[in-house]
């Protein structure tokens, strides 16, 4: 059983609904990030990207009106990998190829079947690409930099 974070903004309620229902079909548990559903995105997404990268999650899944304001402040809390997502390869490819640790989706733009499919494929895949590790250490050891330098 894996446990999931989930944290949504007041666009992003009802999708929620159809993530949390897959999570719970599949058999994972999940917790929602306080705030959900009253709080704007940029309250909910670093909560939520804190606990992910704190430990004890599988995962987090962020949900607002597009999902790019989600991801843009998850992307902020160091070792965060957030992809917004549309298609079940941009979700594969997050998962395997960039070691992706939260999954950002748009109510506006992703149905709820749609939604549920990506929140599955989700699941079902982890970083598995040896090619992509420099990469991945690239990419932290540029972060680092970056909070050196404030």
């Amino acid at each position: 059983m894996k446990q999931i974070v989930v944290g949504y903004d007041p666009m992003g309620e009802q999708l929620a609904q159809a993530v949390l229902e897959t999570l719970q079909e599949a058999g994972h548990g999940y917790e929602i990030t306080p705030g959900s559903g009253a709080e704007n995105y940029p309250d909910i997404a670093w909560e939520t990207a804190l606990r992910v990268s704190g430990g004890g999650y599988h995962s987090g899944v962020l949900i607002c009106g597009t999902g790019l304001g989600m991801s843009i402040t998850a992307n902020k809390v160091q070792g965060i990998r957030a992809a917004r997502c549309t298609d079940t390869y941009s979700v594969e490819k997050a998962r395997r190829n960039s070691a992706a640790n939260v999954l950002a989706l748009g109510a506006e733009l992703t149905p709820p079947a749609v939604a549920r499919t990506l929140v599955q494929v989700w699941l079902a895949h982890s970083f598995d690409s040896a090619r992509s590790v420099p990469k991945i250490e690239r990419i932290e050891a540029l972060a680092e930099h970056a909070a050196a330098l404030r």
